[in-house]
Formats: C-alpha cells, structure tokens, sequence
C-alpha cells in the first residue's frame, strides 16, 4: 500500500514537472488523485482508470479520465484516452448504479456526450465512482475498472475558484 501511494506520488509529481514545462504560463498540482492544471483558457483534473486503486501504477494500463472546462465557462467536458503506445480507446461508457452514459470516440479519444456532462460531474459530486465501461483495440476491459473520487470534490472546488466560475455564470445571466 505504501509503495503504490509512493509510486502514484512520483508519477503524478513527474507529470506536473512535464505539463509545467510545455509552457511556463500553465500550472499544475495534485489534489488525492487528480492532477489538476490550469492553462490560459482551461481548466482541467484527471485521474486513472485502474481496475483496483490499492495496487500499483501499472503503465501497461495507463488510462485517463479527464475533466475539462473550456474559456472559464462551468459546463464540463470528459474524456477518456490511453497514454500508452498501441493501447487505442475504441469504445467507452460511464456507469453509475443502473445510469449508463455512452462517450462517442474520435480517433483515440472518448468524449462524454454534452447532455450527460452535468448528469456525470453531478454524480461525481455526489460520491458514485464512475465505472469505466470501455474496448482497447476493440477488446473489452474486464473487470469494469473505476475512477477514484479520492480528492474529486476539492479538484472541482479549487477549479471553480480558479477558473472564475462564479464570474461566468453572472456573465451568462447579465450581471457583472
């Protein structure tokens, strides 16, 4: 238990290090196991997709799921992509209890649909992990690996502060 939390440490702490030297302007951290990045006109957190969340990082299984909010507005958007060489999403859905959400994928990314985007972010906030229903190269993922909500709520929370939320949703409805 030790080592997976000190190995997802050095991972998530390395993946800083890389996105903050793409571009002096972008920040990032990491709140439980989300990795949170903030770039000119995004806000973004992700996590893995793991089968079991005590065992180790395993690069062989190295897929994402991501938040996103685009130009400060507070509608999300998720993805769902595979960071290693040859591992290609080719289909993807979230499940929560009976409610399943289908992701429609474009080249090597899963796209939430924008009708389920605040049903799926509501569902997090609640606390039901979404399990990730998904084919790799056109072979199902067995078992049903989950995103860890471990940290979720204070990720979106410190996004909405710093995405200025607030500012958008009275810029959407007239007031300054």
């Amino acid at each position: 238990m030790r080592s997976f939390k000190k190995i997802k440490s050095i991972f998530l702490v390395c993946c800083s290090i890389f996105l903050c030297s793409s571009a002096f302007a972008n920040s990032s951290i990491t709140i439980g196991d989300w990795l949170i990045s903030f770039e000119d006109s995004t806000c973004w957190a992700s996590a893995l997709i793991v089968e079991d969340h005590h065992k180790e990082y395993d690069p062989e299984n190295d897929f994402q799921y991501t938040i996103s909010f685009h130009n400060g507005v507070p509608s999300p958007q998720f993805t769902i992509v595979s960071n290693t060489i040859g591992e290609v999403v080719t289909t993807a859905s979230v499940k929560f209890g009976d409610d399943i959400f289908d992701y429609q994928v474009i080249e090597d990314t899963a796209f939430s649909h924008p009708n389920n985007d605040h049903k799926i972010l509501f569902n997090m906030l609640d606390g039901l992990t979404p399990e990730v229903m998904m084919k790799i190269n056109d072979k199902n993922i067995l078992s049903t690996p989950s995103v860890s909500l471990n940290g979720f709520k204070d990720a979106y929370n410190l996004m909405s502060k710093q995405c200025d939320f607030d500012k958008s949703i009275k810029a959407l409805k007239g007031k300054s």
